[in-house]
C-alpha cells in the first residue's frame, strides 16, 4: 500500500487489493461504499452475548513527494505518498479482519471492519460511513491513528476530543497590477497575503483558550508571474482546526473578518470561501 499510494476518492487499486487479500484468506462477502471504500463483517460462531463492534481504518494518501530514497517500500508514484500513516491504518484493519476470521469459533457477536476512503479531501468518506448507516446497530466503534509519540507496542486513549475538527478555506486576494518601479500605481496582493498570514495567527494566540488547541494552517499560496511586476492576485488555501464544536464557526468567521480587514487596509479586496469538514473525534 505504501508503494502504490492513491489520493482521496481515487483508491481503486487499494480497494481491489483489500478485497483480494480478504478473499485469499477465505473471507468473502466484502461490500463497497463511497465508490472506493470497503467493509466486511466477521460473525462469531461461539455462544454468548451478541455484541457488535465496528473498527475503522482509512486508506487514502496525500499529494506529497516522498523524500526518502533508501526505503525498499518507498512510494513508486511521483508526488504521492502515505505521509499520514493511512497505509498502516489499512494494514492494521486488514490484519484485524483476518485475525477475527481465524478466531470466529471463539467469540460471539459481530465485528465490522471498515476501510474508509477519502479522509483527506471532499467528498469525505467518513461522512458516508455515517450517512450509509454502516454504524447503525453497533454497540461501539473503534477508530485509531498511529502516533510517533507512543512507544512501539503500546497504545494511548483518553476521554474527550482526540482529534480536532477541520474546516477548509480558500482566500482569493485581489489587487491591481503595476510595474515594480511604479508600485504606487498598483495594489500588491502579495503584501496583503503576508499581512493576512501574520494577523490571522493572532486569532489563535489572542482569542482562543489555550486548552482548545486551535490551529489555523496556510497550506498553499500561489501568486505572481514576474519578478518585477506588482502581483495582482494571490490564492491561498488552508485549514482551521479546533477541539470545540462551538468555536468552529467562530474561527471561520474571524478568519474571514481578518482577511477582509487586511485587504481593505491595503486597498485591495478578497473573496473568502469555506467548507465545513468533519467534527472532532471524541472518545466516549
Amino acid at each position: 500500500m505504501h508503494r502504490e499510494p492513491e489520493l482521496s476518492n481515487q483508491e481503486t487499486k487499494t480497494q481491489k487489493r483489500i478485497i483480494e487479500t480478504l478473499e485469499r484468506f477465505g473471507l468473502n462477502g466484502a461490500r463497497t461504499f463511497h465508490n472506493t471504500g470497503v467493509y466486511i463483517d466477521i460473525v462469531g460462531l461461539a455462544p454468548g452475548p451478541k455484541r457488535s463492534i465496528a473498527l475503522r481504518g482509512d486508506i487514502d494518501a496525500l499529494p506529497i513527494q516522498e523524500d526518502r530514497d533508501d526505503l525498499p517500500y518507498r512510494s513508486q508514484v511521483p508526488g504521492l505518498m502515505h505521509a499520514c500513516g493511512h497505509d498502516l491504518h489499512a494494514s492494521i484493519a486488514l490484519g484485524t479482519a483476518l485475525a477475527f476470521h481465524r478466531m470466529r469459533q471463539s467469540f460471539s457477536g459481530k465485528v465490522r471492519v471498515i476501510f474508509q476512503p477519502a479522509e483527506e479531501a471532499e467528498p469525505c468518506g467518513g461522512r458516508s460511513v455515517a450517512e450509509d448507516g454502516l454504524l447503525v446497530g453497533f454497540d461501539a466503534a473503534v477508530g485509531f491513528h498511529v502516533d510517533t509519540d507512543n512507544p512501539a507496542g503500546s497504545f494511548g486513549a483518553r476521554a474527550g476530543a482526540v482529534t480536532k475538527s477541520a474546516e477548509q478555506f480558500e482566500l482569493n486576494i485581489i489587487g491591481t497590477m503595476a510595474h515594480g518601479a511604479e508600485s504606487h500605481a498598483g495594489v500588491d496582493a502579495t503584501t496583503i497575503a503576508g499581512a493576512f498570514i501574520n494577523e490571522v495567527q493572532k486569532v489563535v494566540s489572542r482569542e482562543m483558550p489555550v486548552d482548545d488547541g486551535a490551529i489555523i494552517t496556510i497550506g498553499t499560496i500561489h501568486g505572481g508571474e514576474a519578478t518585477n511586476i506588482i502581483c495582482p492576485s494571490v490564492v491561498m488555501t488552508g485549514t482551521i482546526r479546533t477541539s470545540s464544536p462551538e468555536r468552529r464557526s467562530l474561527l471561520v468567521q474571524r478568519a474571514r473578518e481578518v482577511a477582509e480587514g487586511v485587504a481593505a487596509m491595503h486597498r485591495g479586496r478578497v473573496e473568502f470561501s469555506s467548507q465545513s469538514g468533519e467534527p472532532p473525534s471524541t472518545m466516549m
